[in-house]
């Protein structure tokens, strides 16, 4: 959860609304078969906020954390202006459905916006504001306040109006805070990050504990325990952690420091979920989570994520950022590296669900002449290194040498970015001249992991999916940066860049909401059965024509409402965006119905977005084709329902058909013929009433 500050930037390019689902996907392209959405929610954009818009006054700024409280209806939001880092509170009590809410500084729509400035609080140590957190029954915020490099931080502690009431000192960096589910205990991930200009100066990590059961009055510095990594050995750590000791100037494997003390400063948390009396923190760069116990208030263990296999079927990866979509599989292996965690209870188990977004250690700073100072980086582009890299076929499934040599002949300076890091780890390297194998920097995807073996790797990974189905719904945006409007751009960096996960409740069934930092949108997928979860959909309302605060850019942090929580009585997803500066808010709604097309070999059928199913003519295909459909009745809805295909070539519609009939009950099937040429799409969606625009409501069903 790193605060980028990024500045925003005006371009052009081609409207999301214009392609959305019809562009085709050129003969070129190398796409794996995206799973099919099973269309069973519908996210609906129901308000907007835009802190540029309201008063932030500068060209850096990130709405970047966003947190909802159900007794007051006010969503509390972190504000990363570089300026004037501030705390932000919006009233969604009289939050509707029906059209989007545009909430505005001193608006008359009832939103009452409070701006609290970090800075203005009289504290001189106050310097950053990072993440909020609220009191499940109390009138109690709990603030995570930076103080300047190098010093350590504070938990600031406010009412929900907005009134500053005490502070009390924390660990080095606080980034994430959060409170237990009883209100009792307060939780800080602190980082701990080195100074921006050396590496002298690098503070310990480490989880700071505040005890509120007493109330707000009787919380001082006694009521604080911070906790760091000394007291763990060498046997409480897996083989496999990605440990960077630094000492004097250089780094040093880990059993050059038996004590275990120099590697407690390289841990650095990123994120907390608790169940129970335990604390699983990620440590991003480690590619790691640590298991805090809270009633002992110690570490217990620090368990080693391991490695994605990008040669196995379902972990294709595209590693190239100038040869178009072309996800394939790869002999490098991912480090899973979440940031955002989160967990859940199924059959008294505990499993733990991550967001991979990947992050490298990299410190690099400008000196008084602005002259970029690196201090320490481990990435490196892949053809940098390739003549270093040596086939080790047990790293791989199934993978061969011959296979490994054709691959290292399509490596050029395009390629992906990996670690150069000399880390003690069983999987990593030692110092060696030669490298077994190539590291990337996170996995592209979300896991779920048994919290009682988490060293056996995940129990699901959704392997190339956010890839592959964003290469099929958003090909001309395939990878585009939050910053930025070049295709294929994040293909040698991090790919789309999972950034932080939620779940929630609806109808009995749980769900992980996963937000994608890069290209934008959010993924939903079913994971009642933490064993085999289900893709439901992907929503992603950017503007790719706009790179300023008018669209949103840069998912950070998310906040799920459920239902009996909401002023508008359906589910809500909040999600912060730390680029563009803005926070959307989506309703969440069951689907009348569900549409899902046949496969065929004329045709490859798509991923679902906005109720629409999407069918794409194959290369070498033209003529008289037929286009089947199935509908599956979620809600029903009376009387008759129209199934509509609608015939798309290079964005325009060539042609329209609709099949009338009840579609309530059992499974039914559909088809409509076209003369198409290769590339065509057919898209295909259900309505009450004959319509040409799948997104007027209340027509659409699905």
């Amino acid at each position: 959860m790193k605060l980028k500050r990024l500045a925003a930037t005006l371009a052009a390019t081609v409207t999301i609304a214009s392609v959305l689902g019809t562009t085709p996907v050129f003969a070129a392209d190398v796409i794996p078969t995206p799973p099919t959405a099973t269309g069973e929610l519908v996210l609906t954009k129901i308000a907007r906020y835009d802190s540029m818009k309201v008063g932030a006054g500068t060209e850096k700024n990130g709405v970047e954390i966003v947190n909802f409280d159900p007794i007051s209806k006010k969503a509390f939001l972190v504000n990363g202006d570089a300026n004037h880092p501030s705390m932000e509170i919006i009233d969604f009590s009289s939050l509707t459905t029906g059209s989007v809410t545009d909430i505005v500084y001193g608006g008359t729509n009832g939103n009452l916006l409070t701006r609290i400035p970090i800075r203005s609080l009289g504290e001189s140590a106050f310097f950053d504001v990072t993440s909020i957190a609220i009191h499940p029954t109390q009138d109690l915020l709990a603030v995570a306040v930076l103080a300047e490099k190098p010093n350590k931080g504070y938990v600031a502690f406010f009412n929900k109006n907005g009134q500053y009431l005490k502070k009390v000192e924390a660990g080095y960096h606080p980034d994430m805070i959060m409170f237990t589910s009883d209100g009792n205990t307060v939780l800080v991930a602190n980082e701990g990050e080195p100074t921006d200009n050396t590496y002298a100066d690098d503070p310990k990590g480490s989880v700071t504990i505040v005890d509120v059961s007493g109330g707000i009055n009787s919380v001082d510095q006694s009521k604080v325990t911070d906790v760091t990594f000394d007291e763990l050995t060498i046997d409480d750590i897996d083989p496999n952690v990605r440990i960077f000791p630094f000492k004097d100037g250089v780094y040093h494997k880990r059993s050059e420091f038996p004590n275990g003390n120099n590697w407690s400063v390289d841990f650095e948390p990123e994120y907390i979920t608790v169940s129970g009396n335990i604390a699983y923190v990620s440590l991003q760069e480690n590619n790691a989570i640590a298991k805090l116990d809270l009633t002992t208030k110690k570490f217990t263990h620090v368990y080693g994520l391991g490695y994605k296999d990008h040669t196995l079927p379902g972990n294709e990866i595209d590693l190239n950022e100038k040869d178009g979509i072309n996800i394939i599989n790869q002999p490098v292996l991912g480090a899973y590296m979440p940031d955002g965690i989160t967990s859940y209870q199924v059959g008294g188990k505990t499993y733990i669900v991550t967001a991979n977004e990947g992050d490298s250690r990299e410190y690099i700073y400008k000196d008084a002449s602005g002259h970029e100072i690196t201090v320490y980086t481990e990435e490196k582009k892949l053809n940098a290194i390739k003549s270093l890299l040596q086939f080790d076929a047990s790293k791989f499934g199934n993978y061969t040498q011959d296979q490994f040599n054709t691959w290292l002949n399509t490596i050029n300076g395009d390629s992906a970015k990996v670690t150069t890091a000399v880390y003690d780890a069983a999987f990593g390297e030692t110092g060696s001249a030669t490298h077994s194998v190539a590291y990337t920097f996170g996995a592209r995807s979300f896991s779920i992991w048994d919290a009682d073996n988490i060293s056996a790797g995940p129990v699901y990974d959704s392997g190339s999916n956010f890839e592959s189905i964003t290469a099929t719904m958003l090909p001309d945006y395939f990878n585009y940066s939050n910053d930025g409007n070049k295709k294929d751009k994040r293909s040698s960096s991090k790919g789309p860049e999972p950034e932080d996960v939620k779940l929630g409740v609806i109808n009995g069934k749980t769900y992980s909401f996963v937000g994608l930092e890069r290209i934008g949108g959010v993924m939903v997928y079913d994971v009642t059965n933490p064993m085999q979860p289900s893709f439901v959909t992907y929503k992603n309302d950017r503007d790719f024509t706009k790179l300023d605060h008018t669209t949103d850019l840069g998912p950070e942090g998310m906040n799920f409402v459920p239902a009996d929580k909401s002023p508008t009585g359906k589910p809500l997803l909040f999600i912060a965006h730390e680029i563009s500066g803005t926070l959307l808010v989506y309703e969440i709604s069951s689907a009348n119905y569900q549409v899902t097309g046949q496969a065929d070999d004329a045709y490859m059928v798509g991923a679902k977005t906005n109720g629409i199913t999407t069918l794409t003519v194959n290369s070498g295909k033209s003529g008289w084709v037929s286009f089947s459909a199935s509908v599956a009745s979620v809600i029903p809805n009376p009387g008759s329902e129209t199934l509509v295909f609608k015939h798309v070539r290079n964005n325009t519609q060539i042609g329209l058909a609709a099949v009338r009939q009840d579609y309530d009950g059992s499974a039914q099937a559909a088809q409509a013929q076209f003369n198409v040429q290769a590339g065509d799409v057919v898209e295909v969606y259900i309505v009450d009433n004959l319509t040409n625009d799948p997104t007027k409501q209340p027509v659409v069903l699905q």
